[in-house]
């Protein structure tokens, strides 16, 4: 709920990415107000899901993480022994320059580039490995949709 009230918050602050969502939308429904959503309608919604992932990548739901090393290791350059807890801060990721080009910048049409693919762990939208989200495909179909129900 939270993430959905987040993207039209988003859409509704950037009039330019709105007319884009919205040609989307009728070019897929031709102005068809009633008909249910297909899987194809779904997989041709591209911009919508971009704007769902720019959201999800400026505003994450759960700002931080916990994770628990099981075996010594080095990370950053420190030798760290077996259970040391680590927050993993997911704001300051997806928020940072060295992953992402005018980071600050609500930009949807980043993810629309065939070619376009995050740097390895820059975007933990659903967590990520063994623990990644077991409903993040779920998630995206339902917020996907429901902005196509709600701006159509």
């Amino acid at each position: 709920a939270n993430m959905f009230l987040f993207i039209v918050y988003y859409i509704a602050h950037n009039p330019e990415v709105k007319k884009k969502m919205v040609e989307e939308i009728d070019s897929i429904f031709q102005g068809d107000k009633m008909r249910p959503i297909t899987k194809d309608d779904y997989y041709s919604l591209k911009y919508c899901e971009a704007i769902v992932k720019e959201v999800a990548r400026i505003l994450p739901v759960m700002h931080i993480c916990a994770r628990c090393i099981d075996k010594p290791d080095e990370i950053a350059g420190y030798q760290w022994p077996a259970d040391t807890p680590f927050l993993i801060n997911i704001k300051a990721i997806h928020n940072n320059e060295d992953y992402w080009e005018e980071p600050n910048k609500f930009n949807p049409d980043r993810w629309m580039d065939e070619n376009f693919e995050p740097k390895k762990n820059s975007f933990i939208m659903f967590g990520g490995g063994l623990r990644l989200c077991p409903g993040n495909k779920l998630t995206m179909i339902e917020l996907v949709c429901l902005i196509a129900l709600l701006f159509r």
